[in-house]
């Protein structure tokens, strides 16, 4: 309908400029989510125990006319990693939902450009971020099962990893990483670790498609 979401700016025409020291607002229409309740309920819950995005109501007034309750969720840019990891650098990369979606970290060789078609990447476009990306691939898809552990310890946070696969089952999101293997992003921070972290949360708490 006529009820879309909308992304803000803060920093339009003045870079410094910040609303409660955000400079991006994500208002969400919390489509399919006749709740309104499902974002918020999930962050409230998964930031009990990983790196996930705030999420609260707000009302939004355009031209003095009521457009209603919005779902506010936080922007998964400098900002996210600020407030989660205490430093604004280090690679993101965005998961699409799109249908073709295929964002399960499989291993599709060392070509770049396989899985630029799957993971949108936010921060830099630098080459060696992509490469880690790759390995951490690569690890997960061609180590035996008694050696995965420790190859994957320096490279991926395993405790972090288990938490958010367990909360995507548990809330039952319905548009998550268990049941397309999109809708998420990922974040490797500046000792090349890897984290993966919710996104789009809205279709939680529903059945399963």
């Amino acid at each position: 309908g006529s009820k879309r979401s909308l992304n803000l700016t803060m920093d339009f025409t003045d870079s410094d400029q910040r609303l409660y020291g955000y400079k991006t607002l994500n208002l969400l229409n919390a489509n399919g989510d006749a709740s309104f309740l499902s974002s918020v309920l999930y962050s409230h819950i998964a930031r009990k125990y990983i790196a996930a995005p705030k999420a609260n109501f707000v009302r939004v007034v355009i031209n003095g006319e009521n457009w209603g309750v919005y779902v506010n969720v936080q922007q998964f840019n400098k900002d996210f990693v600020s407030d989660n990891f205490g430093t604004t650098k280090g690679a993101r990369w965005k998961v699409s939902g799109n249908p073709g979606a295929d964002g399960g970290l499989r291993y599709f060789g060392d070509n770049i450009e396989e899985y630029k078609r799957r993971f949108q990447i936010k921060s830099s476009d630098d080459e060696q971020a992509w490469n880690d990306l790759i390995q951490l691939c690569k690890v997960l898809n061609e180590t035996p099962a008694e050696q995965l552990e420790a190859k994957l310890s320096p490279v991926l946070d395993i405790d972090e990893t288990l938490w958010f696969l367990a909360l995507d089952c548990s809330l039952v999101n319905s548009d998550g990483y268990w049941t397309r293997a999109s809708d998420y992003s990922i974040y490797q921070d500046e000792n090349r670790k890897f984290h993966l972290v919710p996104h789009d949360m809205n279709e939680a708490f529903h059945r399963a498609m």
